[in-house]
Parts: C-alpha cells; sequence; structure tokens
C-alpha cells in the first residue's frame, strides 16, 4: 500500500511539474533580427508570443522598453517606461509650463504608426494627476486623484 501511495505521489508531482514548466516562445528569425538591429543596447531581454505578434521587454540605456514585431518582423510599437531626465525637450517645457510646482512622477511613452504620444503621471503635495501629451508638447488632463500616501 505504501508503494502504491509513494508511487501515485511521484506519478502527479512529475505531472504537475511538466505542466508547470514554461514553453519558450517560438520567436522568428525576421523579429530577432529587426530586434538586434535596433536594439543594440539591449540587456534583460524577454519574449512572448501572440497569434499575431511577439514582444520582447528590456532596459536599454537605464530605459524600460517593450517592443511588439508582427510576424514578418517589422516593428509595430514600442512602449517605454521612464523619468523626467529622459523626456523630450520640447514635451518637457510643455509640461512644466502648463502644471507649475508638479514633480514628473513617471512617463510612458507609446510609438508607433500614429506618431509618439506620452502618458505622464505628475505629483505634488496632495494630488496625482494624469495627463496625455503629444510630441510639440500640448497636454490634456485624463484623471486626477488624491494621494494615498500623504
Amino acid at each position: 500500500m505504501k508503494n502504491l501511495i509513494l508511487s501515485a505521489a511521484t506519478l502527479l508531482t512529475i505531472t504537475f511539474s511538466a505542466a508547470a514548466s514554461p514553453v519558450e516562445p517560438v520567436i522568428s528569425e525576421k523579429a530577432q533580427a529587426t530586434f538586434t538591429a535596433i536594439f543594440k543596447s539591449a540587456v534583460d531581454v524577454t519574449w512572448s508570443e501572440t497569434a499575431n505578434s511577439v514582444e520582447t521587454y528590456f532596459t536599454a540605456n537605464d530605459v524600460k522598453t517593450r517592443a511588439t514585431f508582427d510576424t514578418k518582423g517589422n516593428l509595430i510599437q514600442t512602449v517605454r517606461y521612464y523619468k523626467e531626465d529622459a523626456l523630450s525637450p520640447v514635451v518637457l517645457a510643455g509640461v512644466k509650463s502648463s502644471f507649475p510646482g508638479k514633480e514628473i512622477h513617471g512617463v510612458t511613452e507609446v510609438s508607433n504608426k500614429n506618431g509618439v504620444n506620452y502618458r505622464i503621471v505628475l505629483k505634488d503635495n496632495k494630488h496625482y494627476t494624469h495627463i496625455n501629451a503629444n510630441s510639440t508638447g500640448d497636454t490634456e488632463v485624463v484623471s486626477k486623484y488624491k494621494r494615498g500616501d500623504k
């Protein structure tokens, strides 16, 4: 009886371990070639796949980035996450003039066939303010929240 229980436990352990092991995504050579050509300084690279595209997550020059490629290896979109110091001077000037006294807490930059747009989180002593900005520095408020950490 002990052998039967031990055998069943071993079989279940092996089955669950095999089911839980991650499957490596199949990345096309074209997507890898495009990625390597564009993002030469990328480190900590990981890939994932969907039905129609592949995404890679990485860091380049201290900026966390997500890049999406189609099945032919064409770059579709990049999403970059960074702080104020990496923001375009034109956008930074527009934000600072429209929102004086607010600190830029974080920037999400989305670049695709429609251009470059920025989702920026501002903070002051009482609020977090989420704004959208375009590449010319025009801004609009999306939402405003009371800070829960104050």
